[in-house]
């Protein structure tokens, strides 16, 4: 299936749900699997209940192992409880959304930009501030809560999401059938272009000016003389003549990496980015991102 140039062939489930409550993770691996099965789609769904830590990374190396020896991309799906830190196992200990991002990293890179997260964990959106912009991206897009949310519009939603995607390939409309069967205004559906102009909107605003550049330089001279002959004041000197020159180059750096351009050269026609307008809007106060 494909939508935006993205590609998946099978969908992983992490159950994070306590026994005594609603099973909205298996009750969702059972209606996608039945549409499957009717649809004679090759697509294949799996379940992995995590009951510790150790389980749901075991996963992920599994999600990596077979990516590198078979070529097959996850949509990964996390059931459980949220916050906007961290997921919870079933005995409530929180596993780190950045260090789950950590390893969606590893995995968006062997996909090529192509793995896309949703979640039913309340406020999961939250996990997409773990992406960087020195960083290859974690993941491709997401649909995930911004609130707290009901476990029945859980499964509502995300059944109507998953067979829309089944029968199209369209994230988009997929969403449509989403928002029409849940609160779709409760969720943000966010693909990684969006991430990085967040990204890179928090870098001019708060790296590049005021208090913010100022610490950024101090940061950089630090490095620079660590790893140079240079002495602070010349660092210093040299690198405050930089930080007031435009950014706009250093943003098209930031952005090949994040795209990951640099490992995969056909990525640049799928995430297009003009860094000098987006420095000008930025400056200019003509944009503004949340």
């Amino acid at each position: 299936m494909s939508s935006i140039e993205f590609h998946a062939h099978k969908f992983i489930i992490f159950d994070l749900i306590p026994c005594s409550e609603m099973q909205t993770g298996r009750n969702i691996e059972e209606n996608l699997n039945d549409f499957i099965n009717e649809d004679h789609s090759d697509l294949l769904c799996e379940r992995y209940e995590c009951k510790s830590e150790q389980d749901f990374f075991s996963v992920i190396e599994r999600i990596k192992e077979d990516l590198i020896k078979n070529g097959n991309i996850p949509y990964i799906h996390i059931e459980g409880h949220g916050s906007k830190k961290s997921v919870y196992l079933p005995n409530g200990s929180p596993i780190l959304w950045s260090s789950i991002f950590e390893s969606f990293r590893e995995i968006n890179i062997l996909s090529k930009n192509n793995l896309f997260f949703s979640s039913g964990a309340c406020e999961s959106a939250y996990a997409y501030k773990a992406a960087s912009i020195t960083k290859a991206c974690p993941v491709f897009g997401f649909l995930a809560p911004e609130k707290e949310i009901s476990a029945g519009s859980v499964i509502d939603g995300f059944i109507a999401f998953y067979k829309s995607l089944i029968n199209n390939g369209s994230l988009n409309d997929a969403f449509i059938e989403f928002a029409d069967a849940t609160h779709g205004k409760d969720y943000a559906f966010i693909f990684s272009p969006h991430i990085f102009e967040k990204a890179a909107y928090n870098y001019l605003t708060q790296n590049c000016r005021g208090k913010g550049r100022k610490k950024r330089l101090e940061d950089v001279v630090t490095q620079a003389v660590s790893e140079t002959s240079l002495s602070v004041n010349e660092a210093r000197k040299l690198l405050k003549t930089e930080l007031s020159k435009p950014q706009a180059q250093a943003l098209k750096k930031f952005h090949h990496k994040f795209m990951m351009c640099d490992l995969y050269p056909e990525n640049a026609a799928r995430f297009k980015f003009d860094a000098v307008k987006f420095e000008k809007d930025v400056k200019s106060g003509k944009l503004k991102i949340a």
